[in-house]
Protein backbone atom coordinates (compact mmCIF):
# COMPACT_ATOMS: atom_id res chain seq x y z
CA UNK A 1 0.00 0.00 0.00
CA UNK A 2 1.25 3.74 -0.69
CA UNK A 3 -0.09 6.75 0.89
CA UNK A 4 -0.33 8.76 -1.93
CA UNK A 5 -1.50 11.88 -0.31
CA UNK A 6 -2.54 12.80 3.13
CA UNK A 7 -5.29 15.66 3.93
CA UNK A 8 -5.74 16.83 7.88
CA UNK A 9 -8.46 19.29 9.48
CA UNK A 10 -8.44 19.75 12.83
CA UNK A 11 -6.03 17.17 13.63
CA UNK A 12 -3.77 17.74 16.80
CA UNK A 13 -1.91 21.01 15.85
CA UNK A 14 -2.75 20.83 12.14
CA UNK A 15 -6.04 23.23 10.99
CA UNK A 16 -5.66 22.16 7.34
CA UNK A 17 -2.68 20.46 5.54
CA UNK A 18 -2.70 18.63 2.43
CA UNK A 19 1.05 16.63 2.09
CA UNK A 20 1.72 14.56 -1.21
CA UNK A 21 3.89 11.34 0.05
CA UNK A 22 5.89 9.23 -2.58
CA UNK A 23 7.33 5.67 -2.63
CA UNK A 24 10.15 4.35 -0.55
CA UNK A 25 11.56 6.48 2.19
CA UNK A 26 9.88 9.88 3.45
CA UNK A 27 11.68 11.68 6.15
CA UNK A 28 9.53 13.91 8.19
CA UNK A 29 11.82 16.08 10.24
CA UNK A 30 11.94 19.28 12.47
CA UNK A 31 12.23 20.12 16.27
CA UNK A 32 10.66 18.87 19.05
CA UNK A 33 6.63 19.86 19.42
CA UNK A 34 6.21 20.58 15.92
CA UNK A 35 3.81 17.91 14.77
CA UNK A 36 5.96 14.93 13.23
CA UNK A 37 4.58 12.45 15.34
CA UNK A 38 1.64 14.03 14.77
CA UNK A 39 1.80 12.92 11.05
CA UNK A 40 2.10 9.25 12.26
CA UNK A 41 -0.49 9.69 14.21
CA UNK A 42 -3.00 10.28 11.84
CA UNK A 43 -1.72 7.33 9.53
CA UNK A 44 -2.39 5.06 11.74
CA UNK A 45 -5.76 6.23 13.22
CA UNK A 46 -6.77 6.38 9.04
CA UNK A 47 -5.76 2.53 9.45
CA UNK A 48 -6.67 1.12 12.76
CA UNK A 49 -9.35 4.14 13.74
CA UNK A 50 -7.64 4.56 16.67
CA UNK A 51 -4.07 6.47 18.31
CA UNK A 52 -1.38 4.48 19.82
CA UNK A 53 -0.77 7.66 21.70
CA UNK A 54 -4.00 8.32 23.53
CA UNK A 55 -7.35 6.47 24.28
CA UNK A 56 -9.40 9.87 24.10
CA UNK A 57 -10.65 11.29 20.51
CA UNK A 58 -11.48 14.40 21.47
CA UNK A 59 -8.29 15.36 22.61
CA UNK A 60 -6.88 14.74 18.88
CA UNK A 61 -8.98 17.53 17.72
CA UNK A 62 -7.75 21.06 17.08
CA UNK A 63 -7.47 23.86 19.75
CA UNK A 64 -11.20 25.77 20.00
CA UNK A 65 -12.74 23.29 17.17
CA UNK A 66 -15.75 21.10 17.13
CA UNK A 67 -14.26 18.01 14.97
CA UNK A 68 -11.53 16.20 13.40
CA UNK A 69 -10.60 14.73 10.09
CA UNK A 70 -8.08 12.79 8.20
CA UNK A 71 -8.48 11.65 4.80
CA UNK A 72 -5.87 9.28 2.61
CA UNK A 73 -5.63 8.91 -0.98
CA UNK A 74 -3.74 5.51 -1.44
CA UNK A 75 -3.00 2.90 -3.82
CA UNK A 76 -2.74 -0.83 -3.31
CA UNK A 77 -0.09 -3.04 -4.57
CA UNK A 78 -1.85 -4.28 -7.49
CA UNK A 79 -2.25 -0.49 -8.78
CA UNK A 80 -5.74 -0.02 -7.42
CA UNK A 81 -6.84 3.29 -5.80
CA UNK A 82 -8.21 3.83 -2.81
CA UNK A 83 -10.00 6.50 -0.74
CA UNK A 84 -10.22 6.20 3.19
CA UNK A 85 -11.63 9.11 4.89
CA UNK A 86 -12.50 9.14 8.56
CA UNK A 87 -13.71 12.14 11.09
CA UNK A 88 -14.60 12.66 14.72
CA UNK A 89 -17.00 14.79 16.45
CA UNK A 90 -18.19 14.71 19.95
CA UNK A 91 -21.96 15.76 18.81
CA UNK A 92 -21.63 12.93 15.82
CA UNK A 93 -19.14 10.61 16.97
CA UNK A 94 -16.68 8.55 14.84
CA UNK A 95 -17.71 8.44 10.89
CA UNK A 96 -15.60 6.23 8.26
CA UNK A 97 -16.12 6.24 4.54
CA UNK A 98 -14.20 3.94 2.35
CA UNK A 99 -14.12 4.29 -1.23
CA UNK A 100 -16.76 6.93 -0.88
CA UNK A 101 -19.37 3.90 1.32
CA UNK A 102 -20.38 4.23 4.94
CA UNK A 103 -18.28 1.73 7.08
CA UNK A 104 -20.78 0.79 9.86
CA UNK A 105 -18.65 -1.75 11.78
CA UNK A 106 -15.27 -0.33 11.44
CA UNK A 107 -14.14 -4.10 12.09
CA UNK A 108 -15.28 -5.00 8.98
CA UNK A 109 -12.56 -2.01 7.77
CA UNK A 110 -9.36 -3.14 9.81
CA UNK A 111 -6.60 -4.66 7.67
CA UNK A 112 -7.26 -2.65 4.44
CA UNK A 113 -4.45 -0.61 5.19
CA UNK A 114 -2.02 -2.89 7.17
CA UNK A 115 0.49 -0.57 9.26
CA UNK A 116 3.60 -1.57 11.19
CA UNK A 117 4.45 1.63 13.81
CA UNK A 118 7.81 1.10 15.72
CA UNK A 119 8.22 3.81 18.78
CA UNK A 120 10.42 4.50 21.69
CA UNK A 121 7.88 2.82 23.50
CA UNK A 122 7.67 -0.49 21.71
CA UNK A 123 11.55 -1.14 22.21
CA UNK A 124 10.26 -2.25 25.69
CA UNK A 125 8.24 -4.73 24.72
CA UNK A 126 10.56 -7.53 25.01
CA UNK A 127 11.36 -5.79 28.92
CA UNK A 128 8.52 -4.64 29.95
CA UNK A 129 4.92 -6.95 31.40
CA UNK A 130 2.72 -9.22 29.05
CA UNK A 131 0.22 -6.82 28.20
CA UNK A 132 2.55 -5.13 25.70
CA UNK A 133 3.13 -8.30 24.04
CA UNK A 134 -0.59 -9.59 24.06
CA UNK A 135 -1.54 -5.60 22.93
CA UNK A 136 1.52 -6.31 20.21
CA UNK A 137 -0.51 -9.53 19.10
CA UNK A 138 -4.09 -8.13 18.87
CA UNK A 139 -3.18 -5.83 16.27
CA UNK A 140 -0.95 -7.66 14.32
CA UNK A 141 -4.09 -10.49 14.04
CA UNK A 142 -6.30 -7.74 14.31
CA UNK A 143 -5.17 -6.44 10.47
CA UNK A 144 -4.49 -10.32 9.46
CA UNK A 145 -7.89 -12.06 10.11
CA UNK A 146 -11.35 -11.06 10.82
CA UNK A 147 -12.56 -13.93 12.33
CA UNK A 148 -9.63 -13.21 14.92
CA UNK A 149 -10.47 -10.04 15.31
CA UNK A 150 -14.44 -10.94 16.10
CA UNK A 151 -13.84 -13.41 18.56
CA UNK A 152 -11.73 -10.63 20.12
CA UNK A 153 -14.22 -8.34 20.56
CA UNK A 154 -16.76 -10.86 21.64
CA UNK A 155 -14.35 -12.13 24.01
CA UNK A 156 -13.87 -9.42 25.94
CA UNK A 157 -17.38 -8.21 25.95
CA UNK A 158 -17.80 -11.61 27.36
CA UNK A 159 -15.16 -11.17 29.91
CA UNK A 160 -16.61 -7.88 31.30
CA UNK A 161 -19.66 -9.33 31.63
CA UNK A 162 -18.35 -12.74 33.69
CA UNK A 163 -16.25 -10.32 35.83
CA UNK A 164 -19.22 -8.10 36.62
CA UNK A 165 -20.93 -10.79 37.88
CA UNK A 166 -18.27 -12.54 40.04
CA UNK A 167 -18.08 -8.68 42.02
CA UNK A 168 -21.80 -9.41 42.45
CA UNK A 169 -22.98 -10.46 46.06
CA UNK A 170 -25.24 -12.95 45.16
CA UNK A 171 -23.11 -14.93 41.81
CA UNK A 172 -26.13 -16.53 39.84
CA UNK A 173 -24.33 -20.01 39.02
CA UNK A 174 -25.87 -20.23 35.94
CA UNK A 175 -25.47 -17.25 34.49
CA UNK A 176 -21.92 -17.46 35.54
CA UNK A 177 -21.61 -20.71 33.62
CA UNK A 178 -22.76 -19.64 30.45
CA UNK A 179 -19.97 -16.27 30.58
CA UNK A 180 -18.09 -19.52 31.03
CA UNK A 181 -19.05 -20.99 27.97
CA UNK A 182 -18.91 -17.90 26.32
CA UNK A 183 -15.21 -17.25 26.88
CA UNK A 184 -14.42 -20.94 25.99
CA UNK A 185 -15.70 -19.97 22.74
CA UNK A 186 -14.30 -17.50 21.39
CA UNK A 187 -11.10 -17.70 24.00
CA UNK A 188 -10.37 -20.83 22.17
CA UNK A 189 -10.32 -19.49 19.13
CA UNK A 190 -8.20 -16.52 20.15
CA UNK A 191 -5.77 -19.03 20.88
CA UNK A 192 -5.17 -21.12 17.93
CA UNK A 193 -4.83 -18.03 16.28
CA UNK A 194 -2.16 -17.11 18.73
CA UNK A 195 -0.29 -20.43 18.40
CA UNK A 196 -0.28 -20.26 14.61
CA UNK A 197 1.19 -16.46 14.42
CA UNK A 198 3.61 -16.76 16.70
CA UNK A 199 4.74 -20.64 14.99
CA UNK A 200 4.94 -18.16 11.54
CA UNK A 201 6.69 -15.51 13.34
CA UNK A 202 9.36 -17.49 15.60
CA UNK A 203 10.67 -18.29 11.92
CA UNK A 204 10.90 -15.23 10.55
CA UNK A 205 12.41 -13.63 13.82
CA UNK A 206 15.40 -16.44 13.83
CA UNK A 207 16.22 -15.19 10.17
CA UNK A 208 16.07 -11.23 11.10
CA UNK A 209 17.97 -10.90 14.34
CA UNK A 210 20.68 -13.05 12.62
CA UNK A 211 20.92 -10.94 10.22
CA UNK A 212 20.73 -7.67 11.89
CA UNK A 213 22.87 -8.80 14.50
CA UNK A 214 25.19 -10.87 12.92
CA UNK A 215 25.85 -13.70 15.39
CA UNK A 216 25.21 -17.03 15.84
CA UNK A 217 23.10 -16.70 18.81
CA UNK A 218 19.54 -18.54 19.11
CA UNK A 219 16.60 -17.00 19.44
CA UNK A 220 12.94 -18.29 19.96
CA UNK A 221 9.07 -16.99 20.58
CA UNK A 222 7.22 -19.30 23.03
CA UNK A 223 3.11 -18.63 23.80
CA UNK A 224 2.50 -19.31 26.90
CA UNK A 225 -0.95 -19.68 27.76
CA UNK A 226 -3.19 -19.73 31.28
CA UNK A 227 -4.75 -22.63 30.01
CA UNK A 228 -3.06 -26.09 30.75
CA UNK A 229 -3.39 -27.52 27.05
CA UNK A 230 -1.24 -30.27 26.06
CA UNK A 231 -2.53 -30.23 22.22
CA UNK A 232 -4.17 -27.48 20.23
CA UNK A 233 -7.16 -29.46 19.79
CA UNK A 234 -7.27 -30.29 23.56
CA UNK A 235 -8.08 -26.11 24.27
CA UNK A 236 -11.51 -25.59 24.78
CA UNK A 237 -11.34 -28.99 27.49
CA UNK A 238 -8.85 -27.57 29.31
CA UNK A 239 -10.43 -24.18 29.16
CA UNK A 240 -13.51 -25.89 30.43
CA UNK A 241 -11.81 -28.34 33.13
CA UNK A 242 -9.49 -25.07 34.33
CA UNK A 243 -12.36 -22.63 34.81
CA UNK A 244 -14.34 -25.48 37.05
CA UNK A 245 -11.07 -25.91 39.04
CA UNK A 246 -10.70 -21.82 39.76
CA UNK A 247 -13.88 -20.64 39.93
CA UNK A 248 -14.13 -20.78 43.57
CA UNK A 249 -11.25 -18.58 43.98
CA UNK A 250 -12.36 -16.08 41.08
CA UNK A 251 -15.53 -15.52 43.29
CA UNK A 252 -13.35 -14.63 45.77
CA UNK A 253 -11.15 -11.99 44.10
CA UNK A 254 -13.60 -11.29 41.64
CA UNK A 255 -11.76 -11.54 38.41
CA UNK A 256 -11.31 -14.19 36.10
CA UNK A 257 -7.69 -15.31 36.39
CA UNK A 258 -7.59 -17.68 32.97
CA UNK A 259 -7.83 -16.84 29.67
CA UNK A 260 -6.19 -15.37 26.72
CA UNK A 261 -6.40 -12.00 28.48
CA UNK A 262 -3.68 -13.43 31.07
CA UNK A 263 -1.56 -15.00 28.56
CA UNK A 264 1.96 -14.45 27.52
CA UNK A 265 4.97 -15.02 24.90
CA UNK A 266 8.22 -15.76 26.30
CA UNK A 267 11.24 -14.33 23.92
CA UNK A 268 14.23 -16.58 24.59
CA UNK A 269 17.90 -15.97 23.53
CA UNK A 270 20.51 -19.19 23.72
CA UNK A 271 17.44 -21.36 25.43
CA UNK A 272 17.23 -18.37 28.35
CA UNK A 273 14.54 -15.58 29.13
CA UNK A 274 15.60 -12.44 27.37
CA UNK A 275 13.80 -10.52 29.45
CA UNK A 276 16.68 -11.81 32.58
CA UNK A 277 19.73 -11.96 31.01
CA UNK A 278 19.74 -10.13 28.00
CA UNK A 279 21.63 -7.11 27.35
CA UNK A 280 20.30 -3.69 25.79
CA UNK A 281 21.53 -4.57 22.14
CA UNK A 282 20.47 -7.84 22.11
CA UNK A 283 17.10 -6.44 23.40
CA UNK A 284 16.46 -3.84 20.92
CA UNK A 285 17.74 -5.97 17.90
CA UNK A 286 15.31 -9.00 19.26
CA UNK A 287 12.15 -5.12 19.13
CA UNK A 288 13.46 -4.67 15.62
CA UNK A 289 13.71 -8.31 13.95
CA UNK A 290 10.07 -8.38 15.86
CA UNK A 291 8.81 -5.41 13.70
CA UNK A 292 10.33 -6.80 10.55
CA UNK A 293 8.50 -10.24 11.50
CA UNK A 294 5.02 -8.05 11.70
CA UNK A 295 5.92 -6.36 8.22
CA UNK A 296 6.58 -9.59 6.13
CA UNK A 297 3.52 -11.62 8.74
CA UNK A 298 1.12 -8.91 7.05
CA UNK A 299 2.51 -8.75 3.76
CA UNK A 300 2.09 -12.11 3.14
CA UNK A 301 -1.48 -12.95 5.00
CA UNK A 302 -3.15 -9.43 3.57
CA UNK A 303 -1.08 -9.72 0.19
CA UNK A 304 -0.61 -5.94 0.55
CA UNK A 305 2.19 -3.92 1.45
CA UNK A 306 1.94 -1.94 5.16
CA UNK A 307 3.02 1.37 5.47
CA UNK A 308 6.06 0.95 8.06
CA UNK A 309 6.09 4.37 10.70
CA UNK A 310 8.95 4.99 12.54
CA UNK A 311 8.81 7.70 15.28
CA UNK A 312 11.88 9.32 17.01
CA UNK A 313 14.01 5.98 16.85
CA UNK A 314 17.32 7.58 16.37
CA UNK A 315 17.99 8.76 19.66
CA UNK A 316 17.28 4.14 20.66
CA UNK A 317 18.94 3.08 17.92
CA UNK A 318 22.55 2.91 16.44
CA UNK A 319 23.02 3.51 12.95
CA UNK A 320 23.92 0.35 11.99
CA UNK A 321 20.98 -1.33 12.62
CA UNK A 322 18.64 1.10 11.48
CA UNK A 323 20.16 1.62 8.18
CA UNK A 324 20.31 -2.15 8.07
CA UNK A 325 16.00 -2.12 9.20
CA UNK A 326 14.95 0.79 6.82
CA UNK A 327 17.36 -0.03 3.83
CA UNK A 328 15.88 -3.37 3.40
CA UNK A 329 12.09 -2.24 3.72
CA UNK A 330 12.11 0.93 1.93
CA UNK A 331 13.17 -1.45 -1.22
CA UNK A 332 10.09 -3.51 -0.89
CA UNK A 333 6.92 -0.49 1.30
CA UNK A 334 6.31 2.50 2.07
CA UNK A 335 8.12 3.99 5.13
CA UNK A 336 7.34 7.42 7.28
CA UNK A 337 10.03 8.33 9.61
CA UNK A 338 10.09 11.37 12.13
CA UNK A 339 13.29 12.96 13.60
CA UNK A 340 14.63 15.99 14.85
CA UNK A 341 18.29 15.28 12.86
CA UNK A 342 17.87 14.67 9.16
CA UNK A 343 21.61 14.65 9.10
CA UNK A 344 21.73 11.79 11.09
CA UNK A 345 21.33 9.97 7.86
CA UNK A 346 24.70 11.01 6.13
CA UNK A 347 26.30 8.26 8.73
CA UNK A 348 24.19 5.48 6.87
CA UNK A 349 24.05 3.56 3.72
CA UNK A 350 23.47 4.60 0.09
CA UNK A 351 19.64 4.05 0.68
CA UNK A 352 19.33 7.86 2.00
CA UNK A 353 20.10 9.31 -1.61
CA UNK A 354 16.39 8.13 -2.22
CA UNK A 355 14.54 9.60 0.32
CA UNK A 356 12.40 12.01 0.20
CA UNK A 357 12.37 14.88 2.97
CA UNK A 358 9.35 17.03 4.57
CA UNK A 359 10.34 19.85 7.21
CA UNK A 360 7.78 19.99 9.89
CA UNK A 361 7.69 23.47 11.53
CA UNK A 362 4.44 24.91 13.57
CA UNK A 363 1.54 22.14 12.18
CA UNK A 364 2.84 23.13 8.41
CA UNK A 365 4.72 20.83 6.09
CA UNK A 366 7.44 21.96 3.76
CA UNK A 367 9.00 19.37 0.92
CA UNK A 368 12.35 19.87 1.20
CA UNK A 369 14.43 18.53 -2.29
CA UNK A 370 17.93 18.50 -0.33
CA UNK A 371 19.57 19.08 2.95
Amino acid sequence: MILETLNLTNFRNYKQAEVGFRAGTNVLFGKNGQGKTNILESIYYLALTKSFRTSSDPNLISNKEKYFRIQGDLKSTQGRSHQSAIAYSQVDGKRLLYNGQRIQKFSEYIGYIPVVLLAPSDLQISQNGPQQRRQFLDIVLSQSSKLYLHHLIQYRRSLKQRNALLQEDATDANLLRSWEEALVQHGTILIQKRLEAIESLDKMVKEFYGQLSGMADKVKMVYQSSVPFKKPESIAQAYQTAFSNSREKELQTGSTAIGPHRDDVLFLINGKALRAIGSQGEHKTFVIALKMAEFNFLKNVQNETPLLLFDDIFGELDAGRISNMIGSLSRIGQVFITTTSPHFFGKMNNWEADAHFYEIEQGTVSVRESL
